[in-house]
């Protein structure tokens, strides 16, 4: 293959073609993301069907083996985004890959809910393959290109959780639920592979010497980051808002639809509309704040998604309520790229496998707590109004980020 000289990123001793990085990466990613809803969205159904636990207990299970898989890779997450650093971003994304094949082929071959949820936690300790993908993408992409290129890795996220479904409920009617889990295995060894022949990392041996110290000490230093805490805060807080109203979606659209026949395919279409808006938009709220600021399109998104939110208080049927959440997907997909573009503005090359590894831990603690404040508040409030709270949240949250950022530092409004 012969390059452009603009194909490729001068980085010390090695000429890094960003163009085949972001490719790979991108396909990476979407693989990623796609193995894990063809099959965690099933997990309920899997435990009845295949694993004969009981439809009295099979929510307590389902709840137990999703949580169990967040809270592991919410403390292993710095920790490898630490040793990144160390031994590269791409050893990291490889390990991460091969690691959740394995996991997804045992997953398979589970018997008992106790087994599954042994390998679900496993799987939470060894996950790491997409921030590592993240941080090694932001290390090569050129400056410019830097927002237009984390858009692009977030439409991956997107695409993933739109056809990983889909993918799965076939491949689930035709061949069986286990047989989804070897077609997510294969698709991970099928990423780490492209990872491994056609991606070149960024900083060369000597750079790593020097960064070398303590695990904890790198930590800590990160952790002293007031911007990288401040970027943690909105990546939880964002997770959260998503993730609140997940437990009570199927609820809502049966009231809207007047009962439960097609109530969850229904759902489904209202999901896959928010992962669509975002597949669309990503890319240009990504390169939207390549130009004017990644701060300031961070702060006009998030107002957005939080005003289109409060419409849901007005919403009498299903075909509103997916229009809403279409366009609410379509704002919220600016929040992303933005704020992985802020983590590359406030961190160093060195360590910027610490600082993915610290904002996917924020995340992932979000996808913890959300579906939990979201169910608890559903015993009290009608789910409209759970989702106008959210709105009001995220339309706070986009104002603190105007008059703490963007005013105060700014037209360009960068972090």
């Amino acid at each position: 293959m012969t390059l452009k000289s603009s194909d490729k990123r001068v980085n010390g001793p090695v000429d890094i073609n960003w163009k085949r990085n972001l490719l790979v990466l991108w396909t990476g990613v979407f693989l990623t993301c796609a193995s894990y809803t063809m099959v965690v969205p099933f997990l309920p159904l899997y435990l009845l069907q295949e694993l004969g636990v009981s439809s009295s207990s099979v929510n307590i299970w389902a709840g137990t083996i999703f949580s169990v898989t967040f809270l592991g890779s919410a403390i292993m997450a710095p920790y490898w985004g630490a040793m990144a650093d160390r031994v590269g971003q791409k050893k990291m994304a490889i390990r991460a890959g091969f690691g959740l094949a394995i996991c997804y082929w045992l997953s398979s071959l589970a018997q008992t809910p106790y087994q599954l949820l042994a390998v679900r936690a496993l799987t939470g300790f060894i996950s790491g393959f997409v921030p590592a993908s993240m941080a090694l993408c932001s290390s090569t992409l050129p400056t410019e290109k830097l927002g237009w290129g984390m858009g692009w890795m977030q439409a991956a996220v997107a695409s993933g959780g739109v056809i990983g479904p889909l993918i799965g409920g076939y491949v689930s009617d035709w061949f069986g639920m286990r047989f989804s889990f070897y077609v997510a295995s294969g698709a991970l060894a099928l990423a780490t592979g492209g990872v491994i022949y056609y991606v070149q990392d960024i900083v060369d041996s000597a750079a790593r010497a020097r960064a070398k110290r303590s695990v904890l000490d790198d930590l800590r230093l990160a952790v002293n980051n007031k911007k990288l805490l401040y970027i943690m805060g909105l990546f939880f807080l964002v997770q959260s808002c998503l993730l609140i109203i997940q437990p009570l979606l199927t609820i809502y659209v049966k009231e809207l639809m007047g009962g439960m026949e097609g109530a969850v395919k229904a759902s489904g279409v209202v999901f896959s509309l928010a992962g669509i808006a975002g597949i669309i938009a990503a890319p240009f709220w990504g390169k939207t704040g390549q130009k004017v600021g990644f701060a300031k399109t961070l702060f006009f998104v998030m107002v957005c998604a939080g005003l289109t939110n409060l419409c849901q208080a007005f919403v009498s049927d299903i075909w509103q309520f997916g229009l809403v959440q279409f366009i609410f997907g379509l704002f919220l997909a600016g929040a992303a790229p933005n704020i992985n573009a802020g983590i590359v503005k406030t961190t160093d090359p060195l360590v910027r496998g610490k600082a993915f590894g610290l904002v996917t831990a924020a995340q992932q603690s979000g996808g913890v707590v959300g579906p939990l404040v979201g169910g608890f508040m559903g015993t009290f409030l009608a789910t409209k109004y759970i989702l106008v709270f959210t709105g009001l949240v995220l339309i706070i949250t986009g104002l603190h980020i105007y008059f703490t950022k963007v005013r105060a530092q700014g037209d360009k409004g960068i972090w």
